[in-house]
């Protein structure tokens, strides 16, 4: 699973086919001891480079929260290609407010078929 400043996130599997598969799983880990957690940046490779697509999803979790992000490939991905996520992890308060990030880090390419 691709990780990096204590907060892992990767897709659960490789390959999904456009009209059989209606979502991307990507599972989240925060390992940190406060809230923290993947802002998912869906990017899409166009011509050889990573273009982003304009969307995202945080995942604010708890010290040592496990859990899934589910992208309808419908709405987000609905033409073949090789996607990633770019991945900012950020930290937030006690009250859930975003205090920074972190750094980034990427997860392994997925394909649409």
């Amino acid at each position: 699973m691709a990780s990096g400043y204590g907060v892992s996130a990767n897709p659960t599997k490789q390959n999904h086919y456009l009209g059989t598969d209606k979502v991307v799983k990507v599972a989240v880990k925060n390992d940190n001891s406060y809230i923290a957690g993947p802002n998912l940046i869906l990017q899409k490779k166009v011509d050889g480079s990573w273009k982003s697509t304009g969307y995202n999803s945080p995942n604010p979790l708890k010290p040592d929260q496990k859990d899934y992000d589910e992208w309808s490939i419908k709405d987000y991905m609905n033409a073949k290609g090789t996607y990633r996520f770019k991945v900012d992890v950020e930290r937030y308060d006690s009250k859930g407010n975003h205090v920074k990030t972190d750094g980034s880090f990427y997860t392994m390419e997925f394909y649409i078929k």
